[in-house]
């Protein structure tokens, strides 16, 4: 039996062509608190207020000591967070910028990105051509900021990463580069991407000491060796709605050699083996559609236990996979409906820290908490037809008391949401004893669907926590003739029968006359 715990048409613009901006289009009245209802007494998120009003909280990490950094981008402040007494302290950043990455070494500094327009900032990620970018080193110490600029003009330094020489690594988003800043020898070092305007975003070294990278316009990954320099890119997906993969920014690796990325342009996280050149989709939930129609996974991290967890921009959740359980819990943000997390960072005691832009909070994700409800299915995986209806026996069971019912859902990897259709039953379980349920899910494939390989997803959902259990799904195409007619050629098959009708009826009349 598969065990779980918990887990659209193309939009008319590509969705990897707004990434990031999409950040500006939360506007005020979108972005004020709500609460969720809640489906049980279990707190699993808690978030922390920061002092400075719009501060715009944006790249998070934590140091060797358990100290939560952010970087404020409207405030123009770094802060720092004591989870023990639980006060912040910010630090007034000498230069304007905003600030993407953030990372903390092991002598004391802090580092971070910083990118600015020409003589003004346009808060929250402002994507402009004409900036001037830089990698900051702050000593917490002296408290003394320093500056290095980043050679090429325009080249917006987004994300960075410290290697075993705590040296610096960073993507340049829109210079097309990555590049390493070395404190020993003050030298800093570019290498261009072979593709162009490939939009390099998030990085990762894996454990073999390459340096890999997502590219969020151009739809790829890309290793650099730094032995001989070299750069390898990979495709992720090809135009098949079952495998593209629309715009990756966070990215990545697992001890098996597998990468994963967060499409910021798609509603769920991506499995990527770089030896087979294969992808698997594991879809998060749609948020409500007045809210927006995905999820926006942006960002994600491999905690010590092989977990992958990651933030949704327009979901505004913070969720986590568990390859071994092939488990997946969402976890919904009190503030929203869209706090605008966008980044992770993993704390030495397992627990997730998150920021939220429009929310102005950080937040945190307690790993000692479990969630008390799974979600089976003896169904481990389909193969089907379009037009082809299967049912899917489920077992929910609940280990304590949670208040009110639950929510049967589902989800599906592609953009089209007509792919399928479902019948959930019992679609509100009751949840208010330890018990096991029986349930059940309609399947039923359209008549248009493309073949390819897919993810189901089917969970339960609560106040505090979506559950989800996965099915990998193999679309055939269908044996039937389907015979398709363009409007023009029903005209003009209508208009030769027409013709041909009034052929018959002259020809009686001429022979009438004879």
């Amino acid at each position: 039996m598969k065990a779980v715990g918990s887990g659209r048409s193309k939009y008319g613009v590509r969705l990897s062509h707004v990434l990031l901006s999409l950040i500006l289009s939360c506007t005020l009245a979108a972005c004020l608190p709500v609460t969720f209802a809640q489906g049980g007494s279990q707190n699993f998120i808690d978030e922390y207020h920061v002092p400075t009003a719009n501060s715009a909280p944006l790249a998070i990490t934590v140091d060797l000591n358990g100290g939560i950094w952010f970087t404020e981008s409207n405030a123009t402040k770094l802060a720092m967070f004591y989870p023990s007494n639980r006060t912040f302290r910010e630090y007034a950043i000498p230069w304007p910028g905003d600030m993407w990455g953030i990372a903390a070494d092991s002598s004391g500094n802090i580092w971070f990105t910083q990118y600015s327009g020409k003589g003004n900032v346009n808060p929250g990620g402002a994507i402009v051509q004409s900036g001037y970018g830089r990698i900051v080193r702050f000593n917490v110490a002296l408290e003394r900021f320093t500056s290095i600029p980043v050679p090429s003009p325009g080249s917006f330094p987004m994300r960075l990463v410290l290697d075993r020489q705590a040296r610096i690594w960073f993507t340049e988003f829109l210079g097309n580069k990555i590049a390493v800043y070395d404190p020993v020898l003050d030298h800093m070092q570019e290498f261009l991407i072979p593709t162009n305007s490939s939009g390099p975003s998030d990085l990762k070294f894996d454990k073999q000491g390459n340096l890999w990278f997502s590219e969020s316009y151009s739809r790829q990954v890309g290793m650099f060796n730094p032995q001989n320099k070299t750069i390898t890119e990979y495709s992720l997906g090809t135009e098949s709605a079952s495998q593209i993969v629309s715009s990756p920014v966070g990215i990545a690796l697992d001890e098996a050699g597998n990468v994963w990325v967060a499409d910021h342009g798609g509603n769920w996280i991506v499995r990527f083996n770089p030896v087979t050149r294969t992808i698997m989709k594991y879809p998060t939930h749609f948020p409500p559609a007045h809210v927006y129609p995905i999820s926006l996974v942006n960002d994600l991290l491999i905690d010590f236990n092989g977990n992958i967890w990651f933030v949704e921009h327009a979901g505004n959740s913070v969720g986590y996979y568990d390859p071994k359980e092939d488990v997946m819990i969402e976890f919904p943000i009190p503030t929203g409906p869209i706090s605008t997390t966008l980044w992770l960072a993993l704390a030495p005691n397992g627990d997730i820290w998150f920021t939220e832009w429009s929310g102005n909070n950080i937040g945190l994700v307690h790993s000692n908490h479990q969630v008390p409800i799974t979600i089976s299915t003896t169904i481990t995986s389909l193969t089907l037809h379009d037009a082809e209806q299967v049912t899917i026996p489920l077992t929910i069971k609940n280990e304590q008391k949670i208040q009110g019912n639950g929510t049967l859902s589902y989800a599906w990897g592609s953009y089209n949401p007509r792919d399928i259709s479902a019948i959930l039953s019992p679609q509100f379980p009751q949840l208010t004893s330890s018990t096991e349920i029986s349930a059940k899910a309609e399947i039923r494939t359209s008549d248009t669907i493309t073949p390819g390989d897919y993810t189901l997803a089917l969970g339960v959902v609560t106040g505090t926590a979506r559950i989800w259990t996965f099915i990998p799904v193999k679309i055939l195409k269908s044996n039937r003739t389907n015979l398709t007619l363009s409007p023009n050629i029903i005209l003009l098959i209508g208009v030769l029968i027409a013709l041909f009708s009034v052929l018959i009826l002259l020809k009686k009349r001429f022979h009438r006359m004879k």
